[in-house]
């Protein structure tokens, strides 16, 4: 299996160097630039939760879609970047043709470019794991204990999914989502573990919101426990990995893209379908420490999903959309439940304000999944 990557910017010299390797190659034998493989580049963050992409590119699974489409041989490769913000820069700066990114940053990154020819929207979804809130400070038990002298390890201060996990429980609690915002500090799960590890009164952090298998790994320090749980602050699953690309990615290269984007159903199918064989993968790809059994455990924790079909969002719009057909229909047996009331110009507007913004939030839904809404329905 091919090893990690590592992405990088190139320079001025080193981009001016590929165009004249460019020029050359336009100048060869048309048989040697047809044997010239494409370049898929991938950026991701690190855990269990990724997998898809290991297979896609580490198990052969892009490549096999690539040739069911006649495009010949696929350079791919993969880097794991410690939190969502180097991701998403490496996206939008053409570092990585493909990224992947929990939802609140899909959406973030989509709201800045949306109408732009960079915009991204998500290829698919990857994959469903519960975020687990862990500290090693005796004296926490829930987030209202946490004082001034605590620090919390998340990926990126406030952007990733992780911090917003803190502040929905915050917001809960206090009806504050930023009460605890200066306690967090951003570092990677790898080095949230080690940082933990040289224990309570040492550690320059006391808790981490962690992902499997950093999670596991956290919970095995001494005087390491549970506080809060993603499923608990949720209310349930909810889809938290998406694999990204700008327009430009995808206009590049149409065959190629959805190559991509048919290898990322078929990575989730063989990472449900045979855990054992993606366990295997994982660890070897991304060297674990990990047993492949303890791996396994906790691929079949009853949270963890890899899934195609969106959550949340998805059941969001429908539950919106059809709100809002039955108020519409109610409307035609009580007249003051219109929306446009006969003598009642200022009721009317807003209420024709509330049909607005509902289109909007369905439409904008609806396009973050590369779905274009219709104007009409007949």
């Amino acid at each position: 299996m091919p090893g990690m990557k590592k992405v990088q910017l190139i320079s001025r010299r080193q981009a001016f160097a590929t165009v004249a390797g460019g020029v050359s190659l336009i100048a060869a034998p048309a048989i040697v630039r047809a044997q010239a493989p494409l370049k898929v580049t991938f950026a991701q963050q690190r855990g269990l939760l990724y997998l898809p992409v290991d297979i896609m590119v580490s198990g052969g699974v892009l490549q096999k879609e690539a040739d069911k489409l006649g495009l010949g041989k696929i350079e791919a490769t993969a880097t794991a970047l410690s939190g969502p913000g180097p991701v998403l820069d490496a996206i939008l700066s053409g570092a990585a043709d493909y990224g992947t990114a929990a939802l609140p940053s899909l959406l973030t990154l989509w709201e800045k470019t949306r109408g732009s020819a960079n915009e991204v929207k998500a290829v698919g979804t990857v994959s469903n794991g519960a975020m687990t809130l862990y500290t090693i400070n005796p004296n926490v038990k829930t987030i209202a204990d946490f004082k001034d002298s605590d620090r919390i390890a998340v990926p990126t201060v406030r952007l990733s999914f992780n911090a917003m996990m803190l502040q929905m429980a915050a917001e809960k609690l206090w009806n504050d989502p930023h009460r605890l915002d200066n306690l967090t500090v951003a570092l990677g799960h790898p080095d949230a573990v080690t940082a933990l590890s040289a224990g309570y009164d040492k550690a320059i952090i006391t808790a981490h919101i962690a992902v499997q298998p950093y999670t596991d790994r956290g919970l095995k320090l001494p005087g390491a426990h549970v506080v809060a749980d993603s499923r608990q602050v949720f209310g349930g699953p909810l889809t938290q990995i998406t694999l990204i690309a700008s327009k430009q990615t995808k206009e590049k290269n149409p065959a190629l893209f959805k190559a991509v984007a048919n290898a990322l159903e078929q990575s989730i199918k063989v990472a449900g379908a045979d855990k054992q064989a993606a366990a295997v993968l994982w660890k070897n790809t991304q060297k674990a420490s990990e047993s492949v059994d303890e791996l396994v455990v906790q691929l079949n924790d009853p949270g963890f999903e890899f899934t195609a079909q969106p959550h949340r969002i998805a059941f969001y719009l429908y539950d919106l959309a059809a709100a809002f057909h039955a108020h519409w229909t109610r409307g035609r047996e009580e007249p003051g439940l219109r929306f446009v009331v006969e003598g009642e110009d200022e009721l009317s507007r807003a209420r024709l304000a509330l049909v607005q913004g509902i289109g909007f939030v369905i439409g904008s839904g609806l396009k973050v999944f590369g779905v274009t809404p219709v104007e009409e329905m007949r």
